[in-house]
């Protein structure tokens, strides 16, 4: 007896998340399977920080400011904008720099084959693009495996319509590098055919979890009218 999709979706997620066992995933996903990211203002880049001492763009959103600019192998060694500099390995691999307000201005350095180079970019919208499961799989299960030790998801809603699945859960853990213990909303909806996931698309909220972490915002100044 066949199992539905809704079924397939559910150890999914059990076995990947709550089991940790990432050398199963494409029991459950296409070879093919993509992930679709949500929009947002910022570069449209994804780095490697798995060596522990340097991060290397690894994905580049093909419709984002830092198309054409940036490459896959660029090691970062500085960033600049108006406020403040990130160049430590810590500073950096968080990426949380890239994102800001649509329009401003930011110095990019980076090492390319042997040299050094300033890059100046704007931040602006990024539309939802698309990264294969298989060219993030390494740095998902480095960033569970070493900084998420008890992550776990708990689903509160899933349901299904022709060969779409819609999944709402609650993701938690203690982050072991800032020990602090976090829980954030997460929305997917997965596509599957003939038995396996072929697409993802995400929306999860990542503010709430920075901010349970010790993360901080401040209010921006107000433009006088």
């Amino acid at each position: 007896m066949s199992r539905s999709n809704t079924e397939i979706v559910r150890d999914y997620m059990d076995s990947i998340n709550n089991h940790k066992q990432f050398d199963r995933i494409f029991e459950y996903c296409d070879r093919n399977c993509v992930f679709h990211y949500s929009p947002y203002i910022g570069l449209g880049i994804n780095a490697d920080d798995r060596s522990g001492d340097r991060v290397i763009l690894s994905n580049i959103a093909p419709n984002g400011p830092a198309a054409g600019h940036l490459q896959v192998g660029d090691e970062l060694i500085r960033v600049t904008d108006s406020e403040r500099t990130w160049e430590t390995y810590d500073e950096l691999k968080n990426g949380l720099w890239g994102q800001g307000v649509a329009g401003s201005l930011l110095t990019i350095t980076v090492r390319r084959n042997g040299k050094v180079i300033d890059i100046h970019l704007e931040r602006g919208p990024v539309d939802g693009w698309k990264v294969k499961v298989s060219s993030v799989l390494d740095v998902w299960q480095n960033e569970i495996e070493n900084n998420w030790h008890d992550y776990n998801v708990d689903i509160k809603m899933i349901f299904e319509k022709d060969d779409l699945v819609a999944c709402y859960f609650v993701n938690g853990g203690t982050n072991q590098e800032y020990h602090h213990t976090a829980v954030w909303g997460e929305m997917d909806i997965l596509r599957l055919k003939d038995g396996k996931i072929t697409d993802i698309w995400v929306v999860e909220d990542r503010q709430s979890m920075l901010n349970q972490l010790g993360y901080k915002i401040s209010e921006p100044e107000k433009e006088k009218a």
